[in-house]
């Protein structure tokens, strides 16, 4: 059971319907309408098409603090995080083109992902995407951020993938799992997500374990944090079935309570950080947010 949906009042459940017909992307709008039961699979993956290139990755602002159409590790990775939440066989040429686009962006030299190319710098962004004059995004430092999430996708998909990849990117995610003693919530979200996606029991043991001994520095677990930067439960532990639940339940309950409260008049959840630049691409990357923060706080992702 969705844990945010219990905390909805009925005139905030018809406002986010609302909303969704009337403002939400076409991608979103259609997730939501096969979460509801009122859509197909094959309408979701229609909508992605929009946001496949001719290389196999996915671009045109899928992700919106990204405005550029050309592929990016970035975008294609959240394109499979719909995906692999639909009844779509794996030899579908949609997903063989992303994961032939994201085995084809791996640096074996360097065994990390470039998250985004230099190309971003050519187009309205978040200042966080900028790429160097180096080709270093500010996400070099926390290499698991996206290769952990992308190691879940190739086990996932473990039919399409030679099995030396995933043996080499294995290696490389755990031991930096294994060394980390500083947190970064975009990494551990690609870990959990790893642990979500894994058919590897031992590994989704490792990763919810070491997790469970540092709660604490991982999460934002009191209300005076969740107004600021940081991590909070309800953005991991969404379903009673998630990992860490039953360690977590009460303050889990009480951040969807408070989170549910934050839905605007207008039938969505809006993004709680800004670019500082580019006022009018930020406008429409907001719309863009709104939308899919909106459907994925309603029905999220889940294997």
């Amino acid at each position: 059971m969705n844990i945010l949906a219990k905390h909805l009042t009925k005139d905030q459940v018809t406002a986010i319907h609302l909303y969704i017909q009337r403002e939400a992307r076409e991608l979103d709008r259609a997730f939501h309408f096969f979460r509801q039961g009122e859509g197909t699979g094959e309408e979701v993956v229609r909508a992605l098409q929009h946001y496949q290139n001719a290389d196999g990755g996915f671009g045109h602002a899928l992700e919106p603090d990204s405005r550029l159409l050309d592929s990016s590790v970035l975008n294609t990775t959240l394109a499979l995080q719909f995906l692999v939440q639909l009844p779509v066989d794996s030899s579908r040429p949609m997903i063989k083109q992303a994961l032939e686009y994201l085995t084809s962006q791996f640096d074996s030299e360097k065994g990390i992902w470039p998250i985004v190319p230099p190309t971003i710098n050519h187009v309205p962004r978040a200042p966080w995407w900028n790429v160097s004059e180096t080709g270093k995004t500010a996400f070099e430092k926390t290499p698991g951020n996206p290769a952990a999430e992308i190691l879940g996708y190739l086990h996932f998909y473990r039919d399409q993938i030679s099995p030396e990849l995933i043996e080499r990117v294995e290696q490389l995610v755990m031991k930096r799992w294994d060394d980390i003693e500083k947190w970064d919530m975009h990494e551990v979200q690609c870990y959990y997500r790893l642990a979500q996606l894994t058919d590897t029991e031992e590994i989704q043991q490792r990763i919810i374990a070491k997790m469970s001994d540092h709660l604490h520095d991982i999460f934002a677990l009191s209300k005076d944090q969740w107004s600021s930067y940081g991590l909070q439960p309800i953005a991991l532990i969404n379903q009673k079935q998630s990992f860490l639940y039953s360690e977590l339940e009460e303050v889990v309950e009480e951040n969807a309570y408070w989170y549910a409260a934050k839905l605007t008049q207008d039938g969505c959840f809006e993004p709680a950080w800004e670019w500082g630049q580019y006022p009018v691409e930020w406008q429409q990357a907001k719309k863009e947010w709104s939308s899919y923060l909106t459907v994925t706080a309603c029905h999220p992702f889940k294997v």
